[in-house]
């Protein structure tokens, strides 16, 4: 199997032998449509595919040529290489030919090379002339180096010459990643009797082999790779790079058409609003604000409206405008992506670009917001990854990926972030900013501190309490650094309480000598407990305290409640409970307990409650027996 595989694209004028060069490179004819063959004209783009050498594999792609076919044409080009220009030397240079050059140039293709056919009919004057003519066309533009080869597909003159030239286009071409999520844009949909619904496309990204489960976007519908052929031929993987053809599980002709994209499910998110940085082409002429436009990416053709945030008009040629395009339908982007925008009618080419985030927002209009986009778009995928992370806390694999875009191999680039610990994986699949960690567990402790400060008798700080304090902040970025710092040890959990791990509920130095007092005066008292609000009210101390008191001597041991608001000291149930346990070893009832404690049933019935409550008793036929604790819990 050869090493690398491109997508080479042949645009041009309609007739100008396209098809026939196609023939002569691959000796495959791409014109199998009936009406193709009746009408003479590429209607859908036709795929050849064919090996440059040994170690390179190509698919040619024979898209159309007549200006009704333009969106066919766009959908032909999404995910190519390498692109053929053709020009029929008879005619030379026509209105299609400068439409798709400009198309060309606004999807950012710059391996281009130009094949002028039917070269056997013309003399060397006229191919001179039209050089300088092509020459022409092609100065001041990102393709003025581009090589031009007089071939004729039926001679064969010229033709091994400019598949030299594809070659050594190839193997600059930059290998493709294979370890990212995979996508593929969905050119061809169509039935096979006995098989079920196929897809054609070219795989941008990733891989897929047979048995994967990939989600049809827009919609998440899943389905699975039933079936599974790489340029014609049974594969069990294709990656990035390859015309593929997959046989799909669970999915009818009717719900998938060009413009739907398969991908790694959960890995791209939709949207209808893209910020973008917007070229305009020769037909620009008056684009208004807020003027309705045909919006093609990928193999998709959606209708939207174009949003200016510095100008309420654009000229043609005006140079790089920042904008936006809010679409009727949702698309499948991602940063670097290139688009194609075209006016409905009279339909022709407005111009195109680059997607700056496929997730837009409303902005206001204005130059600041015009410098926001420009940030968005330049810098490096650190700062790219940066800026989001920042601005969103925590971001999932699919979001990480959208944001570094397609120009950077995004899988590598997000191990290359962790392992340089420039990001952290919060959750699986979902990750943020290390200094945000680190900022997060910074102000936890902070909070938690702050907390032990201003409520110092308390076991420490209710977790939902807590967490409900970070109301501004994604909830996975703070449990994720809590969970960390319960790990390390740095603080500590009992029950529900958060602490810090040094801490211990105490008294306040300033209060220890009344605290003192009222546990003495609650010693006093014995089993007949008294509100606890009446004593504390008599210690003359701060009514911010009294409840975080109450439950520091009973979470303490110190103290346990009997009803309501009534304390009795831990060492009033242990002396009162030896003096029961002495006189009736095995078992006593409320009247001998009332003579032995010598108190009046109002206090008594709590206090015998309590040690039911607490273990110590089993009621049994109107008395209670002692149980084996020794020990209160």
């Amino acid at each position: 199997m050869a090493a690398k595989h491109v997508t080479i694209g042949i645009a041009g004028h309609i007739d100008h032998g396209k098809t026939a060069l196609t023939k002569a490179l691959s000796q495959v004819d791409t014109d199998t449509l009936k009406e193709e063959k009746e009408r003479g004209i590429t209607i859908e783009p036709g795929i050849a595919p064919f090996s440059l050498n040994e170690n390179i594999s190509a698919a040619i792609i024979d898209v159309p040529g007549h200006e009704k076919f333009i969106r066919q044409m766009i959908a032909g080009v999404a995910g190519i290489d390498l692109v053929i220009l053709v020009i029929a030397a008879d005619e030379g240079i026509m209105p299609q030919t400068v439409e798709h050059f400009e198309i060309l140039q606004f999807l950012g293709i710059t391996n281009t090379v130009c094949a002028v056919t039917k070269s056997d009919n013309v003399d060397s004057e006229w191919k001179e002339l039209l050089s300088d003519e092509i020459q022409g066309l092609i100065k001041g533009t990102a393709l003025e180096e581009f090589p031009i080869h007089f071939v004729d597909s039926l001679s064969g003159a010229g033709i091994e010459s400019l598949k030299n030239e594809l070659v050594q286009m190839a193997q600059s071409v930059p290998p493709k990643s294979l370890s990212g999520p995979f996508r593929l844009p969905v050119d061809q949909a169509f039935t096979v009797k006995g098989q079920g619904t196929v897809v054609r496309g070219t795989i941008v990204e990733g891989r897929v082999s047979t048995g994967d489960l990939v989600a049809l976007m827009p919609g998440e519908k899943h389905v699975r790779v039933r079936q599974l052929q790489v340029h014609n031929e049974a594969a069990e993987t294709a990656g990035a790079g390859q015309r593929a053809a997959m046989n799909l599980a669970g999915l009818s002709r009717e719900e998938v058409t060009r413009g739907h994209v398969l991908v790694s499910p959960g890995q791209y998110p939709v949207s209808d609003c893209l910020d973008v940085l917007l070229i305009l082409g020769n037909n620009a002429k008056n684009l208004k604000q807020r003027q309705h436009i045909k919006f093609y990416i990928g193999t998709s053709e959606v209708m939207g409206k174009i949003v200016f945030f510095d100008r309420n008009e654009a000229r043609e040629k005006e140079g790089d405008i920042y904008c936006q395009v809010r679409l009727s339908n949702p698309v499948v982007a991602r940063k670097g992506d290139r688009f194609i925008l075209r006016r409905p009618s009279p339909e022709e080419t407005i111009g195109g670009g680059e997607v700056i985030d496929p997730m837009g927002e409303s902005y206001r209009f204005g130059m600041a917001t015009v410098d926001q986009l420009k940030k968005k778009r330049e810098g490096t995928p650190l700062e790219w990854a940066k800026r989001e992370l920042e601005r969103n806390g925590a971001l999932s694999e699919a979001e990480l990926y959208t944001v570094l875009g397609r120009k950077e191999d995004s899988s590598d680039r997000v191990h290359e972030l962790l392992s340089t610990s420039f990001i952290t994986e919060i959750q699986k699949g979902v990750y943020a900013l290390t200094e945000k960690v680190d900022e997060m567990k910074g102000e936890l402790i902070y909070r938690i501190q702050s907390y032990h400060r201003h409520h110092p008798l308390r076991q420490g700080m209710d977790k939902a309490e807590l967490l409900h304090s970070f109301r501004e902040e994604k909830g996975n970025l703070i449990q994720y650094s809590l969970n960390s710092l319960l790990s390390e040890g740095v603080l500590g959990q009992e029950n529900q309480f958060i602490r810090n791990h040094s801490f211990a509920p105490h008294v306040p130095k300033e209060w220890e000598k009344r605290f003192d007092q009222l546990e003495n005066l609650l010693l006093r008292q014995g089993v007949e407990a008294q509100p606890f609000s009446e004593l504390y009210g008599e210690g003359q101390l701060p009514e911010n305290l009294y409840r975080d008191y109450a439950g520091f001597l009973i979470s303490s041991g110190a103290a346990y409640q009997l009803e309501d608001d009534r304390l009795i000291h831990a060492l009033v149930v242990n002396r009162q409970m030896g003096a029961l346990k002495k006189t009736f070893p095995e078992s006593f009832s409320v009247q001998e307990a009332k003579a032995v404690l010598e108190v009046s049933r109002k206090y008594l019935i709590p206090y015998l409650e309590l040690l039911d409550r607490i273990g110590y008793t089993l009621r049994e036929e109107g008395r209670r027996r002692w149980k084996n604790k020794k020990t209160p819990k």
